[in-house]
């Protein structure tokens, strides 16, 4: 828990640590566009820097096919194995859902 210092600002080590990151995102931010445009960048690294840059400028992307609208209808059955039947099992093993 933060412990205010004078004027009621935080001193503790974690918040003047995350100042100095803070105050050094700028140059960060710089670095990762060097990285993403440089030719001699190794592509990983450089897809790499593209992400970090999309990511601060628009936010992580959603997973799993989340939308802001109503769900999109996934339906999960649960089974017990003995109430397979055996026309399920060869789809399954056939790898068909």
């Amino acid at each position: 828990m933060p412990v205010p210092g004078r004027g009621g600002r935080d001193c503790t080590p974690a918040a003047k640590l995350r100042k100095r990151a803070q105050s050094l995102s700028g140059a960060a931010l710089t670095t990762l566009a060097e990285l993403m445009k440089a030719a001699e960048t190794p592509a990983p690294i450089r897809l790499a820097a593209a992400r970090e840059v999309l990511d601060r400028g628009h936010g992580r992307p959603r997973l799993g096919g989340e939308t802001d609208g109503a769900p999109e209808g996934l339906t999960v059955i649960v089974k017990r194995y003995g109430d397979i039947t055996e026309e399920e099992k060869a789809r399954a093993e056939e790898g068909e859902p």
